[in-house]
């Protein structure tokens, strides 16, 4: 899943970028223009949201781990009467 979402990642900011310098090309019209920046507001709100996603995943991964870690490093020590 996170190398899913990572793979997204990386293709919305590869389009973002294209995006962009397309939008320098003198040959497009005003409505192009508008069209292209919309897709770009998207595109950026996308990238967030999955941004947003890898951000609970690696919260929560390291969230499990420290609570693992607090269990597992107190030791139990049993006395045993005789």
């Amino acid at each position: 899943m996170a190398d899913t979402l990572e793979r997204d990642v990386q293709a919305l900011k590869e389009w973002l970028r294209q995006a962009w310098s397309y939008l320098a090309h003198a040959s497009l019209t005003r409505f192009e223009r508008q069209e292209i920046r919309n897709q770009i507001k998207q595109t950026d709100a996308e990238l967030r949201k999955c941004l947003q996603r890898i951000a609970a995943q690696n919260q929560a991964r390291h969230g499990t781990q420290a609570a693992h870690l607090q269990t597992s490093s107190r030791p139990d020590f049993r006395i045993f009467n005789i």
